[in-house]
């Protein structure tokens, strides 16, 4: 299969993720802008200045003449979206008469928003299985959950010494917020290590923490929970629309509430045996089931089964474990 993909070149995004592992399996050429200097600096991401690096069609605005110029002789079968986190127009969706299909990861900040992007396209896959519904009564097409997942060549276990009770590398917020105030309690409690950094960097920092801990923004499963377990760390996170189709509670990760939280931390520093046995049971079910490279076959898998792809009692979950 050939793959026109568009999406906003960013070092540590799931397009970057998934352009990778769908070229082992697709041929693949990507158009889009690249991040600017200036959201790097307001965004705090200038330690992935490095990373960057631009597309093989460049472009704000991808038209079917930049496709036509800058990658001659492609033929793609299929243009691909995939959300980013800077938006830009895209022309070439209208210009090419060819299926089109999106990848939308932040539904739970945007369902509007998504709903508007995703009637342009034939085919959507969405990041949050919570929305999958809601999206096919709303536009009557294909729409599949396609869960985040994680890259072993960049998630994986450190060789550190553990020096945090409790790690998480996250976002800050300005204003008070549900993980702030949870990050605070647990602050009054324990030794907690928490960071603003990216790819093999973050890997590392969490490698130092004896408990992951993930606290979600609006009950989206996000990319924490599925690169935490790949780093091999007993993963505490809270419960949201997925998560137990995934994974199994108390095998491969550990869930809390409000009421419990404090709790849970202590009952696992003082239970190190069984904290390292969800954590291998947890990285295990990452990499036999939840990388980029499942989802870039389960994607390919789909889009090659067009039209035929609402056959009677199929259940519109894109995930693999092949």
């Amino acid at each position: 299969m050939h793959l026109l993909m568009l999406y906003t070149s960013i070092p540590h995004t799931t397009g970057q993720y998934l352009e990778r592992a769908l070229r082992e399996v697709a041929t693949v050429g990507t158009c889009g802008p690249t991040i600017s200097e200036n959201f790097l600096r307001i965004w705090n991401l200038e330690a992935l200045s490095d990373r960057v690096r631009p597309h093989e069609v460049s472009s704000n605005a991808v038209t079917e003449r930049d496709v036509q110029e800058g990658l001659p002789g492609f033929k793609p079968d299929w243009i691909l979206f995939v959300e980013s986190g800077i938006w830009f127009e895209m022309p070439v969706i209208d210009e090419l008469s060819i299926p089109k299909a999106c990848y939308l990861i932040d539904t739970h900040l945007f369902p509007a928003d998504h709903l508007s992007i995703a009637s342009r396209f034939d085919v959507v896959f969405l990041a949050q299985k919570a929305y999958v519904q809601l999206f096919r009564e709303r536009l009557g097409k294909p729409v599949f959950w396609l869960p985040l997942a994680a890259d072993p060549q960049i998630h994986r276990p450190w060789e550190v010494p553990e020096v945090f009770d409790v790690g998480i590398c996250a976002s800050t917020s300005q204003t008070p917020d549900r993980r702030s105030r949870r990050l605070a309690r647990l602050e009054i409690h324990y030794s907690v290590g928490k960071r603003r950094i990216f790819l093999e960097e973050m890997s590392r920092f969490l490698s130092s923490s004896r408990i992951l801990f993930n606290s979600a923004v609006k009950d989206d499963l996000n990319m924490r929970v599925f690169e935490s377990l790949a780093i091999g760390k007993c993963l505490l996170t809270d419960s949201v629309p997925g998560l137990t189709d995934l994974f199994i509670p108390d095998t491969d990760l550990m869930l809390y509430d409000d009421s419990d939280l404090i709790d849970k931390i202590r009952f696992l520093l003082d239970h190190p045996d069984l904290r390292e046995k969800i954590a291998l049971s947890g990285r295990k079910k990452i990499l036999s089931r939840h990388t980029y490279r499942h989802r870039a076959r389960s994607l390919i898998r789909i889009l090659a089964d067009h039209p035929g792809i609402l056959r009677k009692g199929e259940e519109h979950v894109a995930y693999s474990h092949v």
